[in-house]
């Protein structure tokens, strides 16, 4: 296996696991997730739980993909490139967590 598709691989799997992370805590979280904030910081905008839960894993892995493929085409590229994305990802789980805790 080459080492970008191994990277593409693994970078994809870190990125659905973000589902299990979100199923975690899925009975926990409220109906509507606020997803948007005002300058004074009061929520304005809110998504359905099961759209924050579902949804947010599989952009994620979509965006890594589509950025994979890009990365596979260039020549200079660093393995580290492939795992920005489920970092993001990661990230983006805990504070849609935070946010709908709080």
């Amino acid at each position: 296996m080459k080492s970008t598709t191994k990277h593409m691989i693994i970078s994809t799997i870190g990125c659905a696991l973000t589902l299990v992370i979100f199923l975690a805590f899925y009975s926990k979280l409220p109906e509507s997730i606020p997803v948007h904030f005002d300058s004074a910081g009061n929520a304005n905008s809110y998504w359905p739980r099961d759209i924050v839960v579902f949804g947010i894993p599989a952009a994620c892995v979509l965006l890594n993909l589509l950025a994979g493929f890009y990365l596979k085409k260039q020549e200079d590229k660093a393995p580290f490139m492939f795992y920005i994305m489920p970092v993001v990802a990661v990230i983006a789980a805990v504070v849609m967590i935070f946010l709908g805790l709080k």
